[in-house]
């Protein structure tokens, strides 16, 4: 099932709502953060935006897609013909960053900013990245450890209301670990934004919000929560 969503954007900065420890009863103990796992997919976060909320962020040829429940993916027949192609079809990360996408291609893939927002993944047997680009830019906040008594609790709270369709593949809807946001360097200007792809109508991209950023019929978002991945990886992202 494809998923079309055209935005406008709001004039208004979001400011980040993370939880904090007067939204739970812990005994007036601050509670236990949530670390980040050795690999981890993405979701939009935008509690206040039921429309992308929880949606998965997959690769897709011109960048970060919220269309489709599998990643863009590729492997060389060569490769193919050995039976050597890993099985993975999600989007995933490794380490505690987003810089490393969990591919197995000789030299491995990084990802990137272009100056206009665009987030991409370097070409396989390339680690070329434009001398503008942005790389490493991202900061990620833990969220609250749950124990099983708090955690109808937490869904009920208004900062995370947990109105997912897990029948539908192109959400995931576990609770995060923590989100990623992006903050451009030396400037006041960040967060993330979904657009409309400008090569498929079918597709809504994500983007960081940069100085250059100048992406139209757009909706703000929170940031990209992460989710703990025990899948395969891919050969290697487009």
């Amino acid at each position: 099932m494809k998923h079309t969503y055209l935005f406008s954007l709001s004039p208004l900065l979001l400011t980040l709502a993370l939880p904090h420890d007067r939204d739970h009863d812990y005994n007036h103990q601050p509670p236990n953060l949530q670390t980040l796992s050795s690999h981890f997919t993405l979701t939009i976060f935008s509690p206040q935006n039921p429309t992308l909320h929880d949606l998965k962020v997959e690769e897709t040829y011109g960048g970060f897609g919220l269309y489709k429940a599998t990643c863009e993916s590729y492997c060389p027949s060569q490769v193919q013909q050995q039976g050597g192609c890993p099985n993975g079809t999600e989007l995933a990360f490794g380490g505690e960053t987003l810089y490393y996408p969990y591919s197995i291609v000789p030299g491995g893939q990084n990802t990137y900013i272009l100056s206009s927002g665009l987030i991409l993944i370097t070409v396989q047997h390339s680690h070329f990245i434009p001398p503008d680009a942005y790389v490493g830019d991202w900061t990620w906040y833990a969220f609250p450890a749950l124990e099983h008594e708090h955690e109808h609790e937490w869904k009920r709270n208004d900062h995370y209301p947990h109105k997912c369709d897990s029948s539908d593949p192109v959400y995931d809807c576990r609770y995060p670990s923590g989100i990623f946001t992006f903050s451009a360097p030396n400037t006041t200007v960040g967060g993330l934004a979904a657009c409309p792809s400008q090569y498929d109508k079918n597709v809504t991209v994500v983007y960081a919000v940069t100085p250059d950023f100048k992406g139209e019929g757009c909706e703000r978002v929170f940031g990209l929560a992460t989710h703990e991945y025990k899948g395969e990886p891919v050969w290697a992202y487009y």
